[in-house]
């Protein structure tokens, strides 16, 4: 089923996803999802037996996750460049 949005079709796409869904959809390994799960990292739905993910909550996680880039070539940038002006 394909809905409209923006004048673009694209595929229904389940709100809440059991842990092998959300493995494959982050190409993580199903037991760092249940330890990142345990420690908050990945909040998500217990009843009974099962976890149930929320793939907007996911994406969340996933973009907290991010490394910032950046910041970290311009910290190197700057060491670099001051050990070149001290003539090291």
């Amino acid at each position: 089923m394909k809905t409209e949005s923006n004048g673009k079709s694209e595929p229904d796409r389940e709100r809440y996803v059991d842990i092998k869904r959300v493995s494959r959809y982050t190409s993580l390994p199903i037991k760092t999802i249940y330890d990142w799960s345990n420690q908050g990292k990945f909040p998500c739905i217990k009843y009974g037996r099962r976890i149930l993910f929320d793939i907007q909550d996911v994406d969340k996680a996933m973009a907290n996750l991010k490394q910032p880039y950046l910041k970290y070539e311009e910290t190197v940038n700057k060491i670099v460049g001051d050990l070149h002006d001290n003539g090291i």
